[in-house]
Parts: C-alpha cells; sequence; structure tokens
C-alpha cells in the first residue's frame, strides 16, 4: 500500500521539488513510516511508505545505484525471492535482509524492460535510467497495484492516487463524458488504461511502459489471462493436489513474513473461508488472522442469508481464526459519503459504507494487510451453474442425467424441475431470451432502464462511444463457461480501480486478493469444464482439496449469496426521506440534467421501495443507488472545481 509518484519534463527543465512534495502530501495516508524524494535535473521520483513485511523494515527509496545510474521507486510485494536470488548468484544470507524493491532494481539490471516478466507478487515501479535517458514503469499481472499517469505538451506525471496528479496545475481535474455514459449504461467493453477522468491514464495491467527523455513512449504487455500449460490436460487427482498446493503458496506468500496480524473480509463462503483456513499454516508464531464479517444483529431470526452462523463455524474450526461482526446499525450508504469525496475526491460505491466498516474492524486491531476472496468464482471455485447443461450439449447424457439425480439427492427437488432449471434454460439459445427480454421491457432499448439522460445516450451510441451489444443485461451464452471465466478476470484486471483498494489506503491499510494472484489465475483456467459440477455440486474441488481445512458442514452445503449487505432493500426503505431529498435537491442542476434522468430515477426508487418481489426491488434499487451516490459526487465535484 505504499505510494510511488514522478515527474519526467520533455522541455529541458528540472523537475519541481514543490510539485513533489504536493504529490506526496496528497498520499500521505499511503505514507505514515515515511515521505522521501530525490530530483535528478529533469526527473524526480518520490515514495510513501508503509512498512507491512518484514523486509520493509530495510526499505529506503528512492533507491539510487550509482554504478548504473539508475533510480527507482516501487511499490510491491516479491514473491520469487528465493529464484530471483538463485538467477543473481545470491546467497540467501545476502537476501535476508534485503527489501523487495531490492530485488526489482536487480531483475532491472539483469534483464532491463523485461524484467517484470520475472517478477511474481504485486507491484508496480519506476526505473529511471540515466545512461539510457528512458523511465520504465510496470505493474503486476492482475493489477493489484496501481500507476496513473497525465501526459502533457512539456511533461510527464505518475502516481499511486490521481488526486496526487490534480496537485499539479497543468493537469486538468475534469470528468470523462464519455467514462461517465458508459458506466451509467453499464457497458462493459474493455478498455484498458481509461478512467473516469479527462487526460489522466491508467498503465493497463500486465504492462510495461518505456518513456524516452523526448517523449517517445511504447507500451507492451507481457502476460494474458490464459490457463498455465503446465496445468492442462491432468487428471483430477492431479487437479485436487494442485489447488491446496498453489492457493496456499498464494496465501502463505500474502502472510508469512508480516510485521502484524493479517485480515480478511470473511463472508463464510467457499473463497474467502478457504483463505482463513489455509493462512493458519502459513502465519508467523503468535500471528493470528483477524476476521470482519458484516451481518444481521446478534438474534437475528428472520429469511435473510447472511454469514454469520457460516463465520461461527469457522471460528469454531480455526483456532488461528479471530472474528469480529460489523452490523449495519445507524449506517447507510449515504454515511460518510461527503467525507469520502473530500479525502479520495472519488465516487462512493453503494457498498462503501459497509466495507468501510469491516475496515475499521480490522485496523481497530492494528491490521496493515487486508484480504478477500474476490475471484474464486473464476478462478478455483467455478459456480458451475451450467454444469449439466453442458454436458447434454456436448452429448455426455449418461453423466448429465447422473447429475441430475444427484441434485434431486442433494435438494430434494424432482428430476424434471432439475432437468427444467439446470438445463432447459441453459440450453435456450441466447438470440430467444433476447426476444422475451425485448418484449417484457416493451421493445425499448435495454439502456431505458438506466437513468441515463436519454439525449445523452444517444449520442454516446452513435458517435460508437457505447455499444449496446456489451451492455451488462445482454444475455449470454452461459454453456460458453470457460470463455465467460476469462472475459471476467480480464474485466477485474482492466478495472480502472478497486474501491475496496482505495478504502483500505484511507485508512492505513494494504489490500491483496490471492484469488486474482497469476499462480492462481493459470491453474483455475486449466481446469476442466466436467470438474466445475460434479456429483450434483458445485465447488467440487474446493471440497475434495480443502475436505480438512473447511468446517465439515462445508461438504454438504447448498449454495447461496451471504450480501455483505443481507437487508439491502430494507435499508433502501429505512433511507427513503433521505433519497427523496437528495433527489429533490439534484434535479434542478442544468448541467446534472444533461447527463442524468431523475424522473427514471424516481420510477426506480418506487419499484425499490414496493412490490411483491424482493428480487425485483433488489435490482431496482442496485440500479437507482449507484446512479444517485454518481450524481452527488459529480455534484460536489463540479462545485469544487469552482
Amino acid at each position: 500500500m505504499s505510494a510511488i509518484f514522478g515527474i519526467l519534463r520533455f522541455d529541458g527543465a528540472n523537475a519541481d521539488r514543490r510539485e513533489l512534495e504536493r504529490m506526496a502530501g496528497r498520499m500521505a495516508h499511503r505514507g505514515p513510516d515515511g515521505r522521501k524524494l530525490s530530483v535528478d535535473g529533469r526527473i524526480g521520483l518520490g515514495h510513501c511508505l508503509l512498512r507491512v513485511n518484514g523486509e520493509d523494515l530495510f526499505e529506503a527509496q528512492p533507491i539510487h545505484d550509482r554504478e548504473a545510474d539508475i533510480w527507482l521507486v516501487a511499490d510491491c510485494r516479491i514473491d520469487n525471492r528465493d529464484e530471483l536470488a538463485q538467477a543473481f548468484g545470491l546467497g540467501a544470507e545476502h537476501c535476508r535482509d534485503q527489501p523487495d524493491s531490492a530485488f526489482v532494481l536487480r531483475a532491472y539490471r539483469m534483464w532491463g524492460e523485461d524484467a517484470a516478466e520475472h517478477l511474481l507478487g504485486d507491484f508496480a515501479f519506476a526505473i529511471w535510467d540515466g545512461r539510457a535517458q528512458k523511465l520504465i514503469l510496470s505493474r503486476d499481472h492482475m493489477g493489484q497495484r496501481y500507476v496513473h499517469f497525465h501526459r502533457g505538451r512539456d511533461f510527464f506525471a505518475f502516481a499511486t492516487e490521481i488526486p496526487a496528479l490534480w496537485t499539479m496545475p497543468d493537469v486538468p481535474r475534469a470528468i470523462d463524458e464519455i467514462e461517465l455514459g458508459r458506466a451509467l449504461m453499464h457497458e462493459r467493453r474493455l478498455r484498458p488504461g481509461r478512467t473516469p477522468f479527462r487526460d489522466v491514464a491508467q498503465l493497463p495491467a500486465a504492462s510495461t511502459m518505456v518513456l524516452s527523455a523526448d517523449g517517445v513512449q511504447a507500451v507492451k504487455c507481457f502476460w494474458q489471462v490464459e490457463a498455465g500449460h503446465e496445468h492442462l490436460k491432468r487428471d483430477e487427482d492431479y487437479y485436487v493436489e494442485a489447488y491446496r498446493r498453489v492457493l496456499g503458496e498464494a496465501v502463505g506468500c500474502r502472510v508469512r513474513r508480516l510485521l502484524r496480524n493479517p485480515g480478511l473480509f470473511l463472508s463464510g463462503g467457499y473463497d474467502s473461508s478457504a483463505i482463513a483456513g489455509l493462512s493458519g499454516a502459513a502465519l508467523p508464531p503468535g500471528r493470528r488472522m483477524i476476521a470482519a464479517a458484516s451481518v444481521m444483529p446478534e438474534g437475528y431470526r428472520g429469511p435473510l442469508t447472511q454469514a454469520r452462523r457460516w463465520a461461527d463455524m469457522c471460528a469454531r474450526h480455526m483456532p488461528h481464526l479471530d472474528v469480529r461482526y460489523v452490523t449495519r446499525e445507524g449506517l447507510n450508504a449515504l454515511s460518510g459519503a461527503d467525507e469520502s469525496y473530500v479525502a479520495r475526491e472519488m465516487p462512493a460505491g453503494s457498498y462503501d459504507f459497509a466495507v468501510g466498516a469491516m475496515l475499521q474492524a480490522l485496523a481497530a486491531a492494528g491490521v496493515r494487510l487486508a484480504m478477500d476472496g474476490q475471484g474464486g468464482d473464476q478462478t478455483l471455485n467455478p459456480r458451475g451453474v451450467a454444469g449439466v447443461a453442458w454436458f447434454v450439449a456436448n452429448g455426455r447424457w449418461r453423466r448429465a442425467w447422473r447429475e441430475l439425480r444427484a441434485l434431486r439427492r442433494h435438494t430434494g427437488r424432482p428430476v424434471w424441475l432439475g432437468a427444467l432449471r439446470n438445463v432447459l434454460y441453459y440450453l435456450t439459445p441466447p438470440e430467444i431470451k433476447a426476444i422475451w427480454a425485448r418484449f417484457h421491457r416493451g421493445f425499448r432499448p435495454i439502456w431505458f432502464e438506466h437513468p441515463i439522460n436519454r439525449r445523452y445516450a444517444r449520442a454516446l451510441l452513435a458517435k460508437g462511444d457505447v455499444e449496446e451489444a456489451r451492455l451488462v443485461a445482454t444475455p449470454k451464452n452461459r454453456l460458453r463457461m470457460r470463455d465467460t471465466q476469462r472475459l471476467i478476470l480480464r474485466l477485474m484486471r482492466d478495472d480502472t480501480f478497486r474501491d475496496v483498494a482505495l478504502l483500505a489506503a484511507h485508512r492505513g491499510m494494504e489490500f491483496t486478493q490471492p484469488f486474482c494472484d497469476r499462480r492462481v489465475v493459470e491453474l483455475g483456467l486449466a481446469l476442466p469444464e466436467d470438474l466445475y459440477f460434479k456429483n450434483g455440486r458445485n465447488r467440487h474441488l474446493g471440497r475434495r482439496a480443502l475436505e480438512e481445512v473447511y468446517p465439515k458442514e462445508f461438504q454438504d452445503r447448498v449454495r447461496s449469496d451471504d450480501d455483505i449487505i443481507p437487508d439491502f432493500v430494507d435499508m433502501m426503505k429505512a433511507m427513503e426521506p433521505q433519497l427523496r431529498a437528495e433527489l429533490e435537491r439534484l434535479r434542478p442542476s442544468r448541467k446534472l440534467a444533461g447527463y442524468f434522468e431523475f424522473a427514471q430515477m424516481n420510477r426506480l426508487l418506487d419499484r425499490s421501495l414496493s412490490g411483491r418481489h424482493r428480487r425485483a426491488r433488489t435490482r431496482a434499487a442496485q440500479i437507482v443507488l449507484p446512479s444517485l451516490l454518481k450524481a452527488r459526487f459529480i455534484d460536489w465535484f463540479l462545485r469544487d472545481n469552482r
């Protein structure tokens, strides 16, 4: 969670130390253990330090290799230190106290611009090669660390966080109207490097940028989201062993060198519980895993599914686990939103207040590293919702029949109902579903459901800035399970920023996702699709591989979603006066009216507050609330720009 930043001048002028100091000050929350910067003519580099691992005690950046005339700043955790030491010809004793940044520097000296290809872990780094007069920026495989940048006529500036760039007077502070429209219409086309703000870009994940002193720029992708060849075409026993080994390595690399107890968002599901269980063998002596679980108040006996029961099971089964329960009494989606705008200069998300409450519980326990189970569904624990239909589509009728009978044993539902839900629905061509969906919405465009100004939306479509075929609700072919996994992983990798990481940073924590580790991704995409669903259950491999790690009840658990806000719809009902007041306050703004359709917001709010079907109410709420929060942020952002 450290931060890096820098300036390169193209016009022959020296980098301005005062501008670097302002950038460092804007990211002070990322540097509780020190902030340093260096200026060497046209280049200026800076670093904000948060000590998380033992080797961080020896960290002193920026690093200057005088012999090679190389400067480096890095925000990194390097996992393959032993492998690198062997390549460098260094002994274990020499490497024991070396900070991770030193390994990055040596990698550059050995492999030059290809250094990132040889690194494993979470990293973002910048290197100024004084002899070659070039700046090199690199970012890890799944984009767990960040580099944002602005390129002006006379200079190039980069920083971990976007607001640090806005401390420079020549960097515009403005909304990108195309990206806003894409967000409001829920388009999920891959656009690596784009951010919600004009003239501010992000280095794509798994990429290296080389920038010469005269401004010539080149970007190279060094890794793709694909299966690891060493894992292909193996038997089930191999995948069971590899599951535990690879995920265990990913978790172990994150916790075994820590200076303090690690933290985890515990939903009680298969993914976060796997991290909780596997961490026990890797934690340093005396360390515990501090888990935060968002639940209903103690004693709740209603119909809502929640994490408390499963988190309790994990706590009983895992002696190293210390669970802190968080409830939302007195909090809602508007809680702390205005303070968040000032602190982060980013829009608040619908779930930020709950995530913030969990992070606060972890921070109170002294945690400096937080994790979650995001990515499990797309890697080692695919849900395989179309698993039975996939067997039918591939002519494996006997296997499909066995799975339907197994489903009947587990769920108590008759085979015909299982066939209807798990086969016929997924075998229905997407084109037929699309026609039904169009009929259901009265043959209006799919984006009419969203509260976006109609003229604004049509202009985006006419210019090709938004493609209607790429909108989220467009029916997809669920039988292509592997392709869906790969696509979602690419979308995750190319996210402009992860809200949780930013929220964690502002509470003095580093954030990482073990299931988004390169090793886990490459194994997950190699798993045979016929193992996604077996014996009438999804997560078959996880149940086998972690049978001793999970509580025994996980072997017979039926899948359910334990939301971090279990009573989301009830929260919306309680917020109604606030939401109505906000809509009334924002509606007269001509600028906002050019982006948002406030009448549609009101209709969606009505739909979220009434109706017999809770699912339909939830869907309406999950459309209107993010849109309202975006409108509030833009209103604040435009006023703050004046």
